[in-house]
């Protein structure tokens, strides 16, 4: 300090920096906060990945374990006819379910990279999501659900937006109700177009999500359930998947639900401008693209 100021002249001195000293000191703990809760945060991420990776696991392994086994059991020739055929249904179920993961797996591989492209095209919707509720018969049938379609929209009538996308988002929306619905209730299945906007929503009588639920149930990687005892299968990627889809063509989701009641999912999509390529059709058979010399639709 300079010895010609005065005493005064220090007191202030010495109290500016005292000051700026407690300002650095504040600045150090509130950037400590944030570092902790950063820890935290990545700390979580790290136990939601273990976790997704341990579900991918059992995902994947079990089917391809039952498909192998229940296979060689074929091959060596010695069931019954009626043996051979629950088998086969057997084999059919777990390679659906093993398909079904594969692509929710692809999927958020893709946009995670930035690599997913929106290609709309022209699609026949009825059609569409007959064939995805006919995909997941076997499950319906298995817990003897009865299934209620309503729409307004024509057999020939076209919405043009990604049809790979919407199957995906459409097939994961009626997993989850078909999933949590218990044995022998309905689910009710609505999708209309209205001012160029698709509109579908799934009401099921299934478990139902609290509210709390309801904040984490669009997070990757997070199940209501958790751990080796949950009750249902799925690797806590399907809702995540469908709301980044969604994003990509334009369209929102939507979720009303009461635990043990049951739930209401709603989507709304924009239609696409224009189809990226003149004249193509999406096909349900195969996902293949049907080309056309003329103005009728074939699916």
């Amino acid at each position: 300090m300079d010895p010609k100021k005065s005493d005064k002249e220090l007191i202030n001195e010495l109290t500016l920096r005292f000051e700026k000293n407690n300002a650095l000191l504040k600045e150090q703990h509130s950037l400590l906060n944030e570092l902790q809760k950063v820890n935290k945060k990545l700390i979580a991420s790290e136990g939601l990945k273990s976790n997704f990776l341990s579900n991918i696991r059992n995902e994947i392994n079990n089917p391809v374990a039952s498909i192998l086994e229940l296979s060689k059991n074929i091959s060596e020739g010695t069931l019954s006819v009626d043996a051979v055929k629950k088998f086969a249904s057997l084999i059919y179920s777990e390679t659906f379910s093993l398909d079904f993961q594969l692509r929710n797996i692809f999927a958020s591989a893709e946009i995670e990279a930035g690599e997913s492209i929106v290609c709309p095209v022209s699609i026949k919707l009825p059609s569409l999501i007959e064939t995805i509720l006919l995909s997941f018969k076997h499950q319906i049938e298995k817990k003897n659900i009865q299934i209620f379609v309503s729409t307004s929209i024509a057999d020939d009538e076209n919405f043009c937006s990604d049809p790979e996308k919407l199957h995906l988002i459409l097939s994961n929306l009626i997993s989850n109700a078909v999933q949590f619905s218990r044995e022998g209730t309905s689910i009710e299945i609505k999708f209309e177009i209205e001012n160029d906007q698709f509109i579908f929503s799934v009401l099921d009588n299934g478990m139902g999500i609290s509210t709390e639920e309801k904040e984490i149930i669009f997070d990757r990687f997070r199940q209501i359930e958790e751990g080796s005892t949950k009750n249902y299968g799925g690797h806590g990627l399907g809702l995540s998947i469908t709301r980044a889809l969604l994003e990509l063509i334009d369209g929102e989701i939507k979720v009303e639900s009461e635990k043990n009641v049951g739930s209401f999912f709603s989507i709304c999509v924009n239609e696409a401008k224009e189809s990226t390529i003149e004249k193509d059709i999406y096909s349900t058979d195969g996902n293949d693209f049907i080309f056309v010399d003329n103005d009728s639709l074939v699916f």
